[in-house]
């Protein structure tokens, strides 16, 4: 179980927003929809959130995205940014048991995983972004609903699929524990 944050976990979080960032500005495809894209980095935030935890998600999804808003032009939204820190943190939370250093990652946490960011995905796009834009900035409601259920279900794809191979690969190139022991 991860509970401590120390300068692992700091440097865990700067590495995953930088990510994030540079996921999200750089390498997003646009949609029809008004300022809304289809990226991989909540696939690369899932598997930072798995490894080190729900802060590290939360920081990692929060940041990255407030530095997209601080460097794209069109403002800072909030409401993304929050809900991209939640998204991290559900998933960190959901599967905060997973030990990818030395457990195994089978079908059951490939489940949890995915299980963890639908959810992680249904609050943060489905509820939280739409109804904070509607709230904070008086968006149209059918507008940002819209934008929510696209960028939920990209997430949920690039999730399962990215996510999923991250923490599988991960998994599989990490020696286990005892694995270096000397034979009996």
């Amino acid at each position: 179980m991860k509970k401590k944050f120390g300068i692992r976990e700091v440097v865990a979080s700067a590495i995953a927003a930088a990510i994030h960032f540079v996921l999200l500005r750089y390498v997003a495809i646009p949609t029809p929809l008004p300022d809304t894209t289809l990226s991989i980095q909540n696939g690369v935030l899932a598997f930072f959130a798995v490894l080190f935890g729900p802060i590290v998600g939360f920081i990692g999804g929060f940041v990255g995205n407030l530095l997209v808003d601080l460097t794209a032009g069109w403002g800072v939204w909030w409401s993304w940014i929050i809900a991209s820190g939640i998204f991290g943190a559900v998933v960190g939370y959901g599967c905060k048991d997973i030990d990818l250093q030395n457990g195994e990652f089978g079908k059951k946490e490939i489940i949890r995983l995915n299980v963890s960011q639908i959810i992680g995905a249904a609050i943060s796009w489905g509820v939280v972004a739409p109804v904070l834009d509607i709230v904070m900035y008086g968006e149209p409601a059918g507008k940002v609903f819209m934008q929510g259920l696209v960028i939920g279900l990209a997430a949920i794809v690039a999730t399962a699929i990215v996510g999923t191979l991250l923490c599988k690969t991960y998994n599989a190139a990490r020696p286990k524990k005892g694995s270096l022991d000397k034979d009996k």
